[in-house]
């Protein structure tokens, strides 16, 4: 699921790059669009576990539309897993890395798709929560870059500015 532009983008992309294309529902969340609707008519199993993955969408997104597509998501069938990032707020950030954030932002808002959300970590989870999540975890970026990018001799790493949430139905 994705923004029909964004979408119509990919398709392209993969078309030309000699690539099958995958079942691509377009979606624009924040217009009050049934997405669920769009998905079962594609072929999607509401009644099966499903695992879906949303990696910076939330930022583009108002609080109430994350708050209700969490909820939609957690009234599917239980097994369901949601693995979703989110961007904190500049103050959690690392002082190395919020020049990249506002750069990112003003990136963002330039293209006409501003960053409208930000999450501190307790927020992120009890909004799971009260959307009907029976299991969240918070998994930081420092975590995850601690985990995957330690060992790396030219010390690239991941900025501290995105964090995931895993939440299970």
């Amino acid at each position: 699921m994705d923004r029909p532009g964004t979408q119509a983008w990919k398709r392209e992309r993969l078309q030309a790059l000699g690539y099958p294309l995958p079942t691509l529902v377009p979606v624009d969340f924040e217009s009050g669009q049934s997405w669920p609707a769009e998905l079962e008519a594609a072929g999607f199993d509401p009644k099966q576990p499903a695992v879906f993955a949303s990696t910076g969408v939330s930022m583009y997104l108002s609080k109430a539309t994350t708050a209700e597509t969490l909820r939609t998501i957690a009234g599917l069938a239980n097994g369901t897993t949601l693995a979703m990032t989110f961007l904190l707020p500049q103050d959690l950030l690392d002082t190395t890395d919020r020049p990249g954030l506002r750069a990112s932002q003003d990136g963002a808002k330039a293209a006409g798709t501003p960053f409208v959300s930000f999450y501190r970590p307790e927020e992120m989870l009890a909004t799971a929560r009260d959307a009907g999540f029976t299991g969240v975890r918070h998994i930081s970026g420092t975590a995850l870059a601690e985990r995957y990018f330690s060992s790396r001799a030219d010390g690239l790493r991941p900025s501290t500015g995105e964090d995931f949430l895993v939440a299970e139905v």
